[in-house]
């Protein structure tokens, strides 16, 4: 399991852990602010979801995790309010993007 502070920068993996239940490796972003709607927050949670999909895409996550090879990929939300209109917006697109690529994408409130 890593754990890191990814609110700030978008390059740190906040949570990396493997769930038996579903078989899923999950890489977990945690948001503790609630949420404003404005254009910068969704470009953050743009950013940072893009960096945890290189993350896994990309490599890195294979040579740090090699029991992750194989096995499928949820990006989880980790946050502690329900996201504004233009944050759900957005995680919608990507989620319906992600499920292309055979990667699921929740939020989850904490």
């Amino acid at each position: 399991m890593t754990r890191g502070v990814g609110v700030e920068n978008p390059r740190v993996i906040d949570l990396v852990t493997y769930d038996p239940k579903s078989g899923e490796y999950v890489l977990i972003m945690i948001e503790e602010r609630k949420w404003d709607g404005s254009a910068d927050r969704v470009l953050q949670l743009q950013a940072k979801v893009n960096n945890y999909l290189s993350f896994a895409l990309d490599g890195q996550m294979a040579r740090q995790y090699p029991d992750s090879v194989g096995k499928p990929l949820r990006l989880q939300l980790d946050c502690v309010a329900e996201p504004d209109a233009n944050s759900a917006q957005f995680i919608e697109l990507v989620r319906e993007k992600l499920k292309t690529e055979g990667i699921r994408l929740i939020v989850n409130l904490i």
